[in-house]
């Protein structure tokens, strides 16, 4: 059988997820498939589940990796595989059934060098079931079903975080030697590789259908051990040290790289508002130190600046690059700010304006904090009538049903001004609003 698409996934104790993973994967009604297995030595019950799916179907090839480092592992997939295209599905997600086979087509009819979907996010509630948020690469549709060149559009650098949702050409990874880190353990190792796919592509193409099921609320999960910043250190510093390697990179590749080096800088600063750090003062001191070199440089140098850098990024990222101490004290000060104006725990009702991402993480605030919510609202029709840990999602025009005096945190990046001026349309007084992000 010739293989269309090679599959890796990299695993390490995650046996409450994996079976769902790869049943989702040899469901595929793309059958041209390889499943490459390579587990870092799970002393959980993954290995056993592995075993067994490897000899219920001989597409899933089981391998173990010595080394516990993603990107190795991820690297070793790479080397085995025989597919015309690449996927790496990460183990404590699943896809659709009709993922692989669509992404192949239109890779194979437009001659690209990767193609890449939608996702949909999901937490599972107290209840069991879980609850997806639709997650868009682009604001702008214009960059969807057209072929672009990545590096050319500031947009990618600022929308296209994950490796997960496509598939790659791999004789294009291979011609130009595209690799994870390998780093040990598994911590933002796809920021090199997303990186140098970008800048290396001359034909790539991005789908509006979520095919991909991506999980937030693992445990274990990289994205929720407060290292971010350490992680996004070592990556960065990496691709920088690479551009000497390989004779500097040109005007584009230094726009691609600033411009993701810059979101995920005050991305890991959001994550420490929110009071995950898992760094030590000592390291937190060296990589702000090193990012403020780097990013203030590119600024002088016109690298990044307020036309390719999103207006919420840009206004965090001045303020954090004039002083990391004032930053963390405004963000602070933002809280208590929202603490007050929704008062004590039980003072009054609250709704959160937004159902998605953002709405997950002012759930999540509120709750931890002892705060019960009155109602999620959103514009988003699919949504309304739908319940979020037993907490009804309603549509704007319930305002005048529920509670009076109640308070509304608007859970949006994007659009939360224009949020509020409809809030304020709809009688809701400035006092009673509150701006989560």
């Amino acid at each position: 059988m010739e293989i269309k698409v090679s599959v890796i996934m990299p695993s390490l104790n995650v046996k409450d997820y994996i079976e769902e993973a790869v049943r989702s994967v040899l469901c595929q009604n793309l059958r041209e498939i390889e499943v490459i297995c390579i587990d870092a030595g799970s002393d959980d019950g993954t290995w056993e589940i592995l075993a067994s799916l490897a000899k219920m179907d001989g597409r899933v090839i089981l391998r173990h990796s010595d080394v516990k480092s993603y990107g190795y592992q991820v690297n070793m997939g790479i080397d085995m595989a025989k597919g015309e295209y690449l996927a790496i599905l990460e183990t404590d997600d699943y896809i659709a059934p009709e993922m692989y086979g669509q992404l192949y087509k239109a890779a194979v009819m437009q001659g690209c060098d990767y193609v890449k979907g939608d996702y949909l996010a999901y937490w599972t509630q107290d209840s069991g079931e879980r609850f997806f948020i639709n997650r868009k690469t682009f604001f702008e549709d214009s960059l969807y079903n057209e072929v672009i060149e990545p590096k050319r559009k500031s947009d990618v650098a600022a929308g296209d975080w994950y490796l997960w949702p496509g598939i790659y050409r791999r004789g294009f990874l291979l011609e130009n030697k595209i690799r994870l880190s390998e780093t040990p353990g598994a911590a933002f190792q796809d920021i090199g590789f997303l990186f140098q796919t970008t800048v290396c592509a001359k034909r790539a193409l991005y789908l509006k259908e979520p095919y991909y099921r991506y999980c937030l609320d693992r445990e274990g999960a990289s994205s929720n051990s407060g290292k971010g910043l350490k992680y996004s250190f070592q990556e960065f510093r990496r691709l920088c040290e690479m551009s000497g390697v390989r004779g500097g990179y040109g005007y584009w590749e230094r726009q691609a790289l600033y411009c993701r080096m810059s979101q995920s800088f005050v991305c890991c600063y959001a994550e420490m508002e929110e009071g995950r750090c898992g760094i030590t003062d000592r390291e937190r001191t060296e990589y702000y130190a090193w990012f403020q070199e780097e990013l203030s440089n590119a600024m002088k140098n016109g690298i990044i600046n307020s036309e390719n850098i999103r207006p919420e990024i840009w206004n965090k990222l001045n303020l954090l690059l004039e002083s990391e101490e004032r930053y963390m004290e405004k963000a602070g000060g933002h809280a208590s700010d929202i603490r007050k104006k929704i008062g004590a725990p039980g003072e009054f009702p609250v709704i959160i304006w937004g159902c998605g991402y953002y709405g997950y993480g002012a759930y999540k605030w509120l709750k931890k904090q002892g705060y019960g919510i009155r109602a999620f609202m959103d514009n988003n029709k699919e949504l309304w009538g739908k319940t979020v840990n037993g907490i009804v999602v309603e549509p704007p025009d319930s305002i005048v049903t529920l509670d009076e005096g109640a308070k509304y945190l608007v859970a949006n990046e994007r659009y939360a001004e224009e949020i509020r001026g409809q809030l304020q349309g709809m009688g809701v007084p400035d006092n009673d609003i509150c701006i989560y992000v």
